[in-house]
């Protein structure tokens, strides 16, 4: 690099770039020299390695100026080649920042990447390890690991190059296709116990990071020596810290944090150690090192450096702490510790400690501890930071069970006016969720869905006013109060799609329950409202509605006349399904008796089955069925037909571990079928 100072030419051109005035004069200077580095590119052969480089060095600092630069390419790859280091520091140094890991160029210097491999020469390897580091693809994968494999396993091989060929190997491993094995573990893992024992710091660090990535990929099995090994590694970074830590690693006085954090994010994927020693001395070691950092005032005292530090060992040694769950007392202190970060001003700490908790919470015999949190963790709902605000929703959802569901489902509406529009519809999947869970009774649910619906209707999926449809068609007892309440909503003007689709579905059905408080035609009226700009999916649910109400009142003449020109003018409607539905109910209308005995019957219970909202979540959050800990049934339902009328093939049912009314039998269920024995109001 040193050299590049005495490139007159470069040194000259970016004194030009520097004295521009405008942005204008800056690109007729940039593409003035781009002409002149294209012509003499032209005539390759007669350029020799000093005007080569520095031609290859103005069109790097022109791309770092944020230009595109769409030739040079090949002449960048062709130093890599060369023997000299200053042509190889250039080739590479280009190559790197200039290509991608598939372009065709970079197959011209794989061989030449080979070659400095294997050529014994420190600073030729170092060179190209860091090159593959950085740009490595799938095609290097296939034709360099054996040569990075054995500077990393090589005796005669100093730090400085085991180094940058584990983080090479690491990238090998990420860009090759997961079903290909790029190092097996039977013979890698004694690579790995080696390097485990090194002592060189910066060597264990860059070991780990390749460590992890395996075990990332494909598991700790096979790699089970390693584990006595990092306890070893961090009783020397915590116990030994004082005789055992050059001061070049010390970072605020805080021994390499970033190896600690590795070690302990490694040992997450294994047990707990079978041999006594090692798992008293790994307990230990996090045991002191969360009442050491946790317990004191250290790191909320320090600068913001030194503490972000101190954060990331701690929170590392909880999450293997919650990982290993030996000692129940230590957990304890975890929740304790993490509820005085719940009240600091500092927004990251804030927010690993509630993603932190919401991990501690599923473990039941912890939960009691954090609900002693639950009014600092609900304030978060109001914190600036929308992060916070999610974490903290996410926790809610976790800790909360049937004695505190009423609170926290509560709190969770209120904040549902306040929250992101990002958030919401994750929001209301929870609340309903949890509303379904935890129902003390089947009227408290409905009176929470249709907030919700009322609240923020264009949030709630099809399957909330679904379930609620189904509870209540299912229900004798709630129907006329469901019907009520649905009509106290219409009222104060909600006009959201999925409420108008419960109500419509409601009314339709248990309309004639208020008959008497609510007359048909206001009914009518009151979803009429909705039916101009509702979508043609609802429109056809309200329709049906509308020959239902009409038939509580069809001698009303102007309550017949609304309604028979009303299904006139949609039979000509380009909407197939709405003409033909309109067609059909004013033939009906036009003999409201028949319709009403042999036509127009009341709907049938709902075949219990289990509800889908979980499935929802786990699609909203992106996780598979396994991580978050729900199973599939094994014989999902095999058709099912919505409330609006749509078919729904091969739905699949999920269930929660610990859930009652989520699966068939639950206390909502339960309900139902105490109350199926009394005759409808």
């Amino acid at each position: 690099m040193s050299k590049i100072a005495y490139m007159k030419g470069l040194k000259n051109f970016i004194d030009d770039i520097r004295g521009s005035k405008n942005k204008e004069e800056e690109e007729r200077r940039v593409d003035k020299e781009l002409a002149k580095i294209r012509a003499k590119f032209a005539d390759d052969k007669s350029l020799n390695g000093y005007d080569r480089r520095k031609y290859v060095w103005k069109l790097l600092y022109i791309y770092m100026l944020g230009y595109d630069i769409e030739f040079g390419h090949k002449q960048a790859a062709d130093l890599i080649p060369l023997t000299k280091y200053k042509d190889k520091q250039v080739g590479y140094m280009a190559c790197s920042l200039l290509l991608h890991e598939n372009d065709e160029f970079l197959r011209l210097a794989i061989n030449a990447i080979h070659m400095d491999l294997i050529s014994r020469n420190e600073a030729f390897e170092t060179l190209a390890l860091s090159f593959i580091g950085n740009v490595g693809g799938s095609e290097m994968a296939e034709a360099l690991v054996q040569d990075v494999v054995k500077l990393l396993s090589s005796g005669s091989a100093r730090p400085v190059v085991k180094k940058r060929a584990a983080l090479a190997l690491l990238r090998l491993i990420r860009k090759t296709p997961p079903e290909h094995n790029v190092v097996s573990a039977d013979t890698f893992s004694i690579i790995i116990n080696t390097l485990l024992d090194e002592r060189d710091l910066g060597l264990l660090l860059s070991t780990t990071t390749l460590l992890q990535g395996i075990c990332a990929r494909n598991g700790p099995a096979g790699y089970e020596g390693a584990q006595p090994r990092l306890i070893k590694v961090l009783e020397r970074l915590t116990v030994h810290r004082t005789t055992e830590v050059p001061p070049e690693y010390l970072y605020y006085g805080i021994p390499t944090p970033w190896l600690q954090c590795k070690c302990m994010r490694v040992l997450q994927f294994f047990p707990m150690p079978e041999k006594e020693a090692e798992s008293s001395l790994l307990t230990t070691i996090v045991k002191s090192t969360i009442e050491s950092i946790g317990g004191g005032d250290s790191a909320r005292s320090a600068n913001p450096n030194k503490a972000n530090a101190l954060y990331s060992i701690l929170f590392e040694a909880i999450a293997l702490a919650i990982h290993l769950d030996t000692d129940r007392a230590l957990l304890n202190t975890c929740v304790t510790v993490l509820g005085k970060f719940l009240m600091t001003k500092e927004p990251n700490a804030k927010y690993l400690a509630l993603e932190t908790m919401a991990r501690l919470a599923l473990i039941p015999e912890i939960l009691e501890a954090i609900r002693g949190h639950q009014p600092t963790i609900t304030a978060s709902l109001k914190d600036a930071d929308v992060s916070i605000r999610s974490r903290a929703v996410d926790l809610l959802f976790t800790m909360c069970d049937s004695t505190n569901a009423d609170v926290i489902v509560d709190e969770l509406g209120y904040h549902l006016v306040e929250a992101d529009y990002s958030m919401r519809e994750e929001l209301v999947l929870k609340i309903a969720i949890l509303a379904e869970k935890f129902a003390p009774s089947v009227q408290w649910y409905v009176d929470v869905v249709l907030r919700l619906l009322e609240k923020a209707g264009d949030f709630v999926s099809d399957d909330i006013w679904h379930r609620v449809v189904q509870l209540v068609t299912n229900n004798h007892t709630m129907q006329q109060y469901a019907a009520r309440n649905i009509v106290e909503s219409l009222r104060r003007g909600a006009q959201d799609e999925p409420l108008i689709c419960t109500a419509a579905y409601i009314l339709g059905e248990f309309g004639r329950l208020i008959v008497n408080e609510v007359p048909a035609m206001e009914q009518f009226q009151l979803l009429h409202g909705a039916f101009p700009q509702a979508t043609p999916l609802t429109k056809g649910l309200l329709m049906t509605a509308f020959i239902k109400i009409y038939l509580l009142d069809a001698a009303n003449p102007q309550f017949r006349e609304t309604v028979m020109n009303l299904f006139a003018r949609h039979q000509t409607l380009m909407d197939a399904e709405l003409q033909q539905r309109a067609s059909e109910y004013l033939q009906l209308a036009n003999n409201p008796q028949s319709a009403a005995q042999y036509y127009l019957l009341p709907m049938p219970k709902w075949e219990e089955r289990e509800s889908t909202l979980l499935r929802r979540l786990q699609e909203q959050e992106g996780t598979d069925a396994d991580a978050a800990g729900v199973p599939p049934t094994a014989a999902p339902s095999a058709l099912t037909t919505s409330p609006s009328g749509r078919q729904l093939e091969n739905v699949p049912s999920y269930t929660m571990q610990g859930t009652t009314s989520l699966v068939v039998g639950g206390p909502l269920e339960q309900q139902q079928q105490q109350q199926q024995q009394q005759p409808p109001q």
